[in-house]
């Protein structure tokens, strides 16, 4: 009668992985962490000239909806590019003389 609770209290448990947790490491089985693609957003301020430039792991359609609570980049701002990888930085860096 013991034997049998503690072979149905094995099954029913799940498997603990201390490093996993402290981590926060989503459980891929057994294929490699994707790396996130970085987005390159250029925008001006709507009373300058100048140009600025963000670059963050949040996705397009993030950054492009107005109807989000704290958007990244102000409705009122004028996004000029956006960009998706790490050679949009140095290309929008020489096209539009960003320091």
């Amino acid at each position: 009668m013991i034997v049998c609770f503690i072979l149905i209290q094995i099954q029913e448990s799940k498997p603990f992985y201390p490093h996993t947790q402290s981590m926060n490491v989503q459980e891929n089985k057994g294929r490699p962490v994707e790396k996130k693609i970085p987005t390159v957003v250029v925008y001006k301020k709507p009373t300058g000239k100048k140009y600025y430039m963000v670059v963050t792991e949040e996705g397009v359609d993030a950054i492009i909806n107005p109807s989000k609570r704290k958007p990244l980049i102000p409705s009122n701002f004028e996004i000029v590019d956006i960009g998706l990888g790490e050679s949009f930085v140095e290309t929008f860096k020489k096209q539009y003389d960003i320091k």
